[in-house]
């Protein structure tokens, strides 16, 4: 069946087939770009014609962007060129999209180092092979610096859990239950056989409302994987929890289908790292568009996005 079977598509739909977040094309419709008709309802439904257009200029534009990019960084790794275009492509078709450029010798690639790099066509690896001998360096820095993290006798896997159980304080959620797999008298309990279950990060009660939620923190640089969300979703139901994720990054789709069961997702964007992180490697890692930051208390931004999660979620 073609993959444009159908006469109209939802946002979601069209995000999916375009291959650009969901709110890239929600700013697209906002800003008149997209030519669309609304329900009763007040959803976006979006052309078939509308949609084959989308997808021939995003395809041109797409692979400019690669190119201009790595043009102007002279080398990248794989994860480098994926944050630094993620507000626009999902991390997996920036990948699929190098390849196919590789192919079509528009860019060259070496596998080194144990990271993927991609470099200008009229360049060969030794002009490039400095830079990305740095960047491999603070890379491998970032890569097993420590994310455990104790306070006052807790222990949290990843700093960010820290960060996040302040940010929830302050934004009037009560914490009851931290790394856990039951509630209220309900146990997660999944036919695994041995060992202990998959938990929760947390357990919050929702300022001024009788709703209690289920959170799952993740401070990686890619989005949770599938499998990782529909397991949360499982524990949040099993416990009977409304699901909150709060992720450095979150697939376009995961923020619809945790709104549709009556929860929410928080993106913050930076990979939260406990003090002690060099300046120098920091400062580096920024500047080549590496989202990390070190923060002693939670970011006013992270404690007004919880208050606006405790707002929508029901």
């Amino acid at each position: 069946m073609s993959q444009l079977d159908k006469e109209y598509y939802t946002t979601g739909e069209a995000a999916k087939i375009i291959g650009v977040s969901f709110r890239t094309i929600k700013r697209w419709i906002y800003a008149g770009r997209i030519r669309t008709l609304k329900t009763a309802g007040g959803h976006y439904r979006i052309p078939r014609d509308e949609i084959k257009r989308l997808l021939s200029e995003t395809e041109d534009q797409f692979a400019a962007k690669i190119i201009d990019l790595i043009s102007k960084k002279k080398v990248a790794y794989l994860r480098e060129l994926q944050v630094c275009l993620e507000d626009e492509y999902p991390h997996k078709d920036t990948h699929d999209k190098l390849k196919v450029l590789v192919g079509r010798k528009k860019i060259k690639t070496s596998l080194v180092d144990g990271h993927r790099w991609y470099f200008p066509p009229d360049l060969e690896w030794d002009d490039v092979k400095e830079i990305a001998e740095q960047k491999a360096e603070y890379a491998k820095l970032l890569k097993n610096y420590e994310r455990s993290f104790n306070y006052k006798g807790l222990k949290y896997e990843d700093y960010a859990e820290y960060l996040v159980e302040q940010a929830l304080i302050r934004a009037g959620f009560t914490v009851v239950a931290k790394d856990t797999y039951y509630f209220n008298g309900l146990v997660y309990m999944p036919n695994r056989g041995p060992g202990r279950p998959r938990d929760l990060d947390f357990i919050a009660k929702l300022p001024d409302k009788d709703i209690f939620v289920g959170i799952e923190v993740k401070n990686r640089m890619e989005p949770p994987k599938g499998a990782v969300v529909n397991e949360f979703i499982e524990i949040c139901r099993t416990l009977n929890l409304k699901p909150l994720l709060i992720s450095r990054m979150a697939h376009p789709m995961t923020f619809d289908v945790l709104k549709r069961l009556g929860g929410w997702v928080v993106v913050f964007k930076q990979q939260f790292l406990k003090p002690g992180f060099p300046r120098d490697a920091l400062n580096f890692l920024r500047q080549i568009g590496i989202p990390v930051a070190v923060y002693r208390w939670p970011p006013d931004y992270l404690v007004n996005k919880l208050i606006k999660a405790a707002q929508n979620i029901n």
